[in-house]
């Protein structure tokens, strides 16, 4: 007979939970102990998890267990307890779903045990699959409905999972990858390469493959659309194999020592509608979302299944095509905000020097690249030589950004100051470095002539591809211009002579749309105080952000090169409003992203245009972001600025 879970899925499409971890950390838990451990210490806060998502209005929840297995609980001394965590995790789904009085079903939460299978690390096949088995015998007794193998990285670790499961009980079995940005997981699989984890399970296959965790709605969405095309090529069918898609809330920002994730409820409900007609049957959330986000999503799957059920062409609807779909957001168009004609108080007369090239008396151009994922440099020196043609000041160099690894921008800088002679500014992060390695580092730019420095923190490791890589953040970037500047006086942090000092430039990053306006305006003092020379901002997209940030903070006693981002479309607008940590783009320009179609990338250019046109008599320069590395379409842009400018 069809299990419940299969009948239903296949009936229409379903909603399941969001983040259990993230949740349990916004109410309290400490990211230093078992989360597992809560169900047996805390067990009203797991429960009230439960009850939270069931009445938002999800039809699965995952039970909290995704760390349950033997090698992970022995990181906190529980390796004895795995009978009794998930069990109790089981439970609490179980006594959640009475209370609440609605149906749904119990997933059974399994996850990567965190360990290499040989040749590469010490654990066998065997002994992995009695650890997942294990795990599962006592979510079974604890009363799951299906096992939920979910956020894998590894097709072989994934396989003897489903093995294990299928060795446990007869129940239905979702098996979820956790893909990158760049469309892998942590060991390089992609959405296509799934099939072969469905073609060397046969019949043993998992009912449901999906997608959970790594990025948020949009890249998800793209993964999605790359496996189901890859495994319906291979002439499997949706009668016999669903797909699932649970992505985060977008990239998480670190804010006051916490994380918070970018994507709003209504952005993440936007998405259902594609994620069903691109073939999945099982909607939902991952890191980041919480009850807000599915009772979002449970209104436009409700507005997706009325709308099925009443129109005539249903099975038209069902079929439509990924080209079809315009993710559409509702609301009303904010108007465009006027700027004043009266301008900032001059800052001419603060303006220091960006070494080896002078901000004041002209417009400052810099435009940033990110250095090449592996060792060869050909089109970023090219891009570089065609931007030093354009007119471009300086180039900006990424130092790793998003945490995903790239080649070193010290030596992407250098390159680029040899080969093309034109300046450069490093971004410089306290992620990777101790404080010997910060300045040992900085030493190393001082004699190779890399002499402008745009100190960051850094994006934690956890954003990027190496999750379980160890962040060092000796200090932050406060700290980071407090020891430039020790440089510059001829010391270092220490107080210990270094012979003859630094000639090091210092920038800050600024934040102008930081919803937190009072503590981004402290920790830019804070910058200058501790001796930033210049400020680069994130991204803006109508004067009114520098001007309102400025109009509260006061004067500025250091140059302000601005950052700009061309949007390339719609959909790149949506993406980096909802997912992007500090990027805010203003619902007007969005509508017009929305409106120009097919002609996303001239609209977005001349919006850039204009905003330029505006801002320049209020900062002394900008910073460009090419959109998806496409140097050539902001090379005019360069050129036009530095002429009118």
């Amino acid at each position: 007979m069809t299990h419940p879970f299969l009948k239903a899925l296949y009936e229409k499409p379903l909603l399941a939970d969001g983040g259990i971890g993230t949740l349990l950390y916004a109410r309290g838990a400490s990211t230093e102990a078992s989360f597992e451990q809560l169900n047996l210490t805390k067990e009203e806060l797991v429960q009230q998890v439960h009850i939270d998502y069931l009445n938002a209005g999800a039809q699965v929840i995952t039970t909290n267990s995704f760390g349950g297995n033997r090698l992970r609980l022995a990181s906190f001394g529980l390796e004895d307890q795995v009978w009794q965590l998930n069990v109790a995790a089981a439970k609490l789904a179980r006594t959640a779903r009475e209370i609440v009085g609605k149906p749904a079903f119990i997933a059974g939460a399994v996850g990567p045990v965190g360990k290499l299978l040989t040749p590469l690390g010490e654990l066998t096949e065997q002994a992995l699959q009695n650890i997942f088995c294990e795990q599962m015998e006592a979510l079974l007794a604890g009363g799951v409905d299906l096992f939920t193998i979910e956020t894998m990285s590894s097709l072989e670790e994934a396989a003897i999972a489903v093995r294990a499961a299928h060795k446990v009980a007869k129940l239905p079995i979702i098996v979820q990858f956790s893909f990158a940005a760049e469309g892998h997981t942590l060991f390089g699989v992609t959405p296509e390469d799934t099939i072969k984890l469905i073609n060397d399970l046969g019949k043993d296959r998992p009912d449901v493959l999906g997608i959970n965790c790594g990025t948020g709605p949009g890249p998800v969405f793209d993964s999605l659309l790359r496996m189901v095309a890859k495994v319906h090529g291979q002439g499997i069918n949706s009668d016999t194999l669903a797909f699932s898609c649970l992505p985060n809330a977008g990239q998480p920002s670190l804010t006051a020592g916490r994380y918070q994730f970018m994507s709003s409820p209504d952005y993440c409900a936007s998405y259902v509608e594609p994620y069903i007609h691109a073939g999945a049957r099982l909607v939902g959330g991952c890191c980041g979302t919480t009850p807000a986000h599915i009772k979002a999503m449970r209104v436009a799957l409700d507005h997706y299944l009325e709308a099925i059920t009443s129109s005539k062409t249903a099975q038209e609807t069902e079929q439509k095509t990924h080209s079809e779909v315009v993710i559409q957001r509702h609301g009303k168009t904010d108007a465009h905000p006027i700027v004043g004609k009266t301008t900032l108080p001059t800052l001419a007369k603060h303006l220091k020097e960006i070494k080896a090239k002078k901000i004041a008396g002209e417009f400052f151009v810099s435009v940033e690249v990110d250095p090449p994922k592996g060792a060869v440099t050909d089109k970023i020196l090219n891009a570089a030589r065609t931007l030093a043609q354009a007119g471009a000041d300086a180039i900006n160099v990424g130092d790793s950004p998003m945490a995903r690894v790239r080649m070193s921008s010290l030596a992407t800088c250098q390159l680029i100051s040899q080969i093309v002679g034109i300046d450069t500014i490093i971004h410089f992060t306290t992620r990777d470095r101790n404080l010997m390695g910060i300045q040992a580092d900085l030493l190393g730019c001082q004699a190779l002539g890399i002499k402008n420095i745009l100190a960051l923190t850094g994006d934690p490791p956890a954003l990027g591809n190496y999750v379980h890589a160890t962040a060092v953040y000796d200090v932050d970037s406060v700290g980071l211009i407090k020891i430039i500047t020790k440089l510059n006086q001829g010391m270092d942090i220490t107080g210990n002579s270094i012979g003859v000092a630094t000639d090091l430039s210092i920038g800050c990053a600024l934040n102008p749309t930081y919803e937190n306006r009072q503590q981004e305006i402290q920790r830019f003092t804070q910058k200058i105080e501790a001796g930033a020379h210049f400020a680069m901002t994130q991204p803006v997209y109508q004067a009114s952000d520098l001007t309102d940030f400025l109009t509260e903070f006061g004067e500025c006693p250091i140059p302000i090169l601005v950052g700009i981002m061309p949007l390339h479309s719609f959909k790149h607008a949506e993406y980096l409003h909802n997912e992007v940590p500090g990027i805010s783009i203003p619902q007007h320009i969005r509508t017009a992203m929305e409106k120009s179609a097919d002609q996303g990338a001239s609209v977005g250019l001349t919006l850039a245009q204009d905003l330029l046109k505006e801002i320049a008599p209020l900062c002394q320069g900008a910073y460009i972001v090419p959109s998806f590395g496409r140097y050539d379409d902001v090379c005019s842009l360069v050129s036009q600025l530095k002429q009118k400018v």
